[in-house]
Order: structure tokens, then sequence, then C-alpha cells
């Protein structure tokens, strides 16, 4: 097939390529050329944004490749995708308000979009973030992607770890920096995030602390409480003083799985 069998645009790849890093930057810049607002999000993301990510103990495999754009955008991201190899899932994106699916017949992988709102163990609106960092969501929205998982891994508290050790954490409008002002206002106001990404920056310390990381330990750990003492120091919302007297009696996450 050649290039002009699509609209894909010239010299643009028009079957998804193996490497998972090489397919999330072909997706950017086609839609780039097409003047949409589309980011990585997820592993490849944190790839991008953190050289100790791509050095072990920390380098790992990738399989999928995931997205954020807006709903302004949601019909031209269809057209994107099915133009660059993709089979769009239907069925899961008329259900799903905030996601949509893609298929990649070629590596037998998925492709991930969220729109407007990241929705999984807790939610927060990236309308006004897409456009703040490229190719990526902004630093502080990776790291938040990762410390609002309930359930952390192994992978994912080195993935968070990794991001720790390569971007300071003070007030900056700098992209490479993780401002903590960002994370304590979106805390502030949701008591059940609160509660969970304090419970993950509990675990990043237990995990540097208790295992032989080639890092700065010291360093990461200062980071660690840069950001937890921004966030207790925030002042808090009604809303969120209210749910802190339920407390754990009543659960404070979803679980992405069941959505």
């Amino acid at each position: 097939m050649s290039d002009t069998d699509t609209n894909a645009g010239p010299g643009v790849e028009t079957e998804p390529i193996e490497d998972p890093i090489e397919e999330g930057e072909r997706v950017i810049e086609t839609a780039d050329d097409r003047d949409l607002i589309v980011r990585l999000i997820g592993g490849t993301a944190i790839y991008q944004h953190a050289e100790t990510a791509r050095e072990q103990p920390f380098k790992r495999g990738y399989r999928d490749v995931d997205f954020v754009a807006t709903r302004e955008d949601k019909d031209e991201v269809i057209e994107l995708m099915k133009d660059l190899g993709y089979d769009a899932n239907k069925r899961f994106n008329t259900m799903r308000r905030f996601r949509l699916e893609f298929t990649d017949p070629v590596n037998e992988r998925k492709a991930d979009y969220i729109i407007d709102k990241f929705d999984f163990c807790h939610s927060w609106s990236m309308r006004d973030r897409v456009e703040e960092d490229c190719p990526t969501i902004p630093i502080e929205d990776l790291l938040l992607s990762k410390l609002q998982i309930v359930e952390v891994s192994d992978r994912d508290a080195r993935d968070m770890i990794a991001m720790l050790a390569d971007h300071p954490v003070e007030a900056s409008e700098d992209t490479e920096v993780i401002d903590p002002r960002y994370v304590a206002g979106l805390c502030s106001g949701d008591w059940g995030l609160y509660k969970t990404v304090t419970m993950s920056l509990d675990r990043i310390e237990e995990y540097v602390e208790n295992d032989d990381l080639p890092l700065d330990e010291g360093e990461i750990i200062e980071r660690v409480d840069a950001l937890y003492n921004a966030i207790e120091d925030e002042s808090k919302s009604v809303r969120w003083r209210l749910r802190s007297l339920v407390g754990e009696r009543q659960q404070w996450y979803k679980r992405p799985e069941l959505q």
C-alpha cells in the first residue's frame, strides 16, 4: 500500500509500528500535522519524560499505547486512527463518554484514548492540561496517574521513582519540574484522591528505603516529602472536610475494571 492510498499524510507509515515507543511518536506527529492536540500518557509517556525509566532496574517492556485528547477532536481522532491502520472498538466507544479504544490488528495490541477526563481509581479534568506540554501530558498529571492507583504494583512504584529521580519538586512553570501546587490543589478538593496519593507517597518512601536502588535515595525522599508537605499544607474544601469525617469506613476509590 502506498502513502497515496490513505489520508495518513506524505511519508507516514500506514500500518502501526511494532515498537510502541516509535508508534506513539508516529501517532503524535501525524496528529500534529492535522492540527489535532493528542498527547501521550502511560508507560510510553514516562519513557519520553524520564531518562531513568530507560535504564535498569527501571527499564521495562511496553505493550499498549495510550493517549489523551479532547471531545471537540473526538471524530477527528477516530479518523486519524483509522488512517493510521487501527480498527475502532465501536461498541466500547459508544458506551464510554471519556474513553476511546482502538485495536492494532498488525501487532495485536490496543490504543486507548482518555477524552477530557482522567477517570480510573480517581478522576480529574484534563481539558486545560493537554496543551501544557508535548509530546506527553504534563509531568504532574503523569505522576498523578500512578499516584492515584490504589493497588500499586512493583512496576508502578518504579515508574513513580523514575519520574521523581529526574524531576525536581518545586513551584515552577517549567515543564521539567513537578509543581506541587497543582497536585495539592487537586487533593485539597477530593479527600479520596488525597487519601490514595498520600498512601502512594508513603509506599514510595518505603520502597526506596528498603530497596538497593542506583539512585540518590535521599534526594528522592526529599522530593516525596516536598509533595507530601504541599498536600498537607493546602487549605481543604468543605467537601473534603465532610468526606474526611467518614474516612475509610466508606470506599473512597473506584475499581477501574468495574467501570
